[in-house]
């Protein structure tokens, strides 16, 4: 059998990228569940007729990026896990995880720069930023009670910060890009192991005859 160039240490570094992966992914999905929850209780202590707006289109869209990043260091980390378990298994191609390792750390290595990227946005727009609440009735923009009764309703949070589901959007993510880029490293120390290994093994070249 090949042996696996840190066939442990890839298992394990793996494995947490795509664990935080899940936990990044479920934080996602809970915060924009959380913000249709929040606006649904609120807007049911309005007038009726009162369209209820809680503006954070800036936080949703880079928390969509997050999520869409995630799920892909989820899919691409369980089989790249997958492939080095059953391959140190002997249930694959020889020496397949070890061939596609180029591979695996440069894709690795995307998703960490681009979680980083948005991770970057999200942190800003939660510290720095808040809810723009506007609400209307009947088609027409309400007066300003109405606009302290919501905010009233909202707890006087108005601030991303103040929201425990958006907090935990700009904190987990951060462990995920931890552990993916922990992931790439190690893939990146694996080939360049695996490539000197190859070349001690490469038979050497006959001395010429001579004449």
């Amino acid at each position: 059998m090949v042996a696996i160039p840190l066939h442990v240490s890839r298992i394990v570094s793996l494995f947490f990228a795509w664990a935080w992966a899940v936990v990044s992914l479920a934080a996602c999905i809970n915060a924009f569940v959380k913000q249709n929850e929040e606006k649904e209780r609120v807007s049911k202590e309005l007038p009726s007729g009162t369209q209820l707006t809680l503006g954070a289109d800036d936080l949703l869209a880079a928390g969509a990026v997050t999520a869409a990043v995630s799920a892909l260091i989820m899919v691409v980390s369980f089989v790249f896990l997958i492939v080095i378990v059953l391959d140190g298994a002997g249930k694959t191609r020889s020496g397949l995880s070890t061939r596609t390792l180029p591979m695996q750390f440069g894709s690795l290595a995307f998703l960490a720069v681009w979680l980083f990227a948005t991770e970057v946005a999200v942190t800003d727009f939660v510290a720095t930023r808040s809810v723009k609440v506007s609400a209307t009735l009947d088609g027409i923009p309400v007066p300003d009670s109405i606009i302290r009764l919501i905010e009233r309703a909202l707890d006087e949070k108005t601030a991303y910060k103040d929201f425990g589901f958006l907090k935990l959007l700009a904190i987990l993510p951060w462990f995920t890009f931890l552990f993916t880029a922990v992931a790439a490293v190690v893939a990146l120390i694996a080939w360049r192991r695996g490539s000197q290994s190859t070349s001690k093994q490469l038979p050497s070249e006959p001395d010429s005859a001579v004449v």
